[in-house]
């Protein structure tokens, strides 16, 4: 049912993303307070608390939710914990907004679902990179049938080698079935799966590079087949910068979008001679300025939109007005299916 009261909501799970992306959204969204933040270093959460004005800290989650009569809880914690914290929640009857990956495995992305629905709240899960403001808009000209059918979706993520989380042992993606893969490889399969429809893994190769014995492998290579044609994924933690490409081919246009420096090039349809060769690079270049002026002037006047912005906006509202969330339990689930098959796949 449809609500107008303001929605109270705590956020567990201190680090980055919440510093970073949901503290801030939530802060720009009226009708929505963040009563409490939670976080075992529970001095960690005493300074978040701090800088965003958060009048509660818990470094206890039950402790939380018991005590604080959320609407909304959102958890930015690590991924192993998403489907007790999740569970938890809305067992107590909260909404949950829950980070990539959904879960660490399909059986706990089932639980999470089942919880949802006995306790009728809404359960979504945060694939921030669909909403950026270069991918909604790319979306749209698929949905207007600008660029004809999607035959393939290329998509290249790379952590640059010099990371510090790579060499560190103790981080939270080395305990995952998938190793760091598992932080990066949600954001791959959900963008392939918007421009080609159902996915299934075909093949998945992964090999090591690196020296740290914990690190299960370092370089991934995917084949995916989907509704309309195929995609693949490259993931690599032994490049030079932190980078990722998306090359999206249409039988009418064929899209690149710098996935880090947020520019955008696409190519028509023309006749291939040496004077159209040369349009077609004026145009690229001219492409790439536009877009790179676009997004400095957006970051410099403060208004960059980031995908955790517009996607956590579109949350709360589907709780006020009681509709669908952005992303539902179910497309959560399916990038933990895929990503499991995955790993089976590379581990034959």
């Amino acid at each position: 049912m449809p609500t107008n009261k303001p929605l109270r909501a705590g956020v567990v799970g201190c680090g980055v993303v919440a510093q970073g992306r949901h503290l801030p959204a939530l802060s720009k969204i009226g009708g929505v307070e963040v009563a409490a933040v939670c976080d075992r270093d529970e001095e960690l959460a005493k300074k978040v608390a701090g800088r965003f004005n958060v009048g509660k800290v818990y470094g206890d989650f039950s402790e939380m939710v018991k005590k604080e009569n959320l609407d909304i809880v959102d958890i930015c914690a690590s991924a192993g914990v998403h489907a007790p914290m999740s569970i938890e929640a809305m067992n107590a009857g909260c909404h949950v907004l829950c980070e990539k990956p959904m879960a660490p495995s399909v059986k706990d992305a089932d639980e999470m679902m089942s919880a949802a629905k006995k306790n009728n709240v809404k359960l979504s899960v945060v694939h921030s990179m669909l909403f950026v403001p270069l991918l909604l808009k790319t979306r749209a000209m698929l949905k207007q049938g600008l660029l004809g059918t999607v035959t393939g979706v290329d998509i290249k993520l790379t952590w640059a080698k010099n990371v510090p989380d790579i060499p560190n042992k103790d981080h939270w993606y080395h305990k995952m079935p998938d190793g760091f893969f598992g932080e990066i490889m949600p954001h791959a399969i959900y963008i392939i799966g918007a421009f080609l429809g159902n996915l299934e893994v075909v093949a998945a190769h992964a090999k090591k590079l690196t020296p740290y014995e914990w690190i299960i492998a370092d370089e991934l290579r995917v084949l995916l087949e989907g509704k309309t044609g195929l995609g693949t994924i490259g993931i690599s933690c032994n490049w030079p910068q932190t980078k990722g490409f998306l090359d999206i081919y249409g039988t009418e246009r064929n899209t690149r979008i710098d996935l880090f420096n947020w520019t955008l090039t696409q190519y028509g349809v023309r006749e291939l001679t040496n004077v159209t060769r040369v349009a077609e690079t004026t145009k690229q270049i001219s492409q790439q300025v536009s877009s790179t002026a676009e997004a400095v002037f957006n970051v410099v006047s403060g208004r960059f939109t980031s995908g955790h912005d517009t996607l956590i906006r579109h949350y709360i509202k589907s709780i006020q007005d009681d509709t669908e969330p952005p992303v539902t339990p179910e497309e959560g689930r399916e990038v933990v299916r895929l990503e499991e098959e995955i790993i089976k796949k590379w581990k034959k």
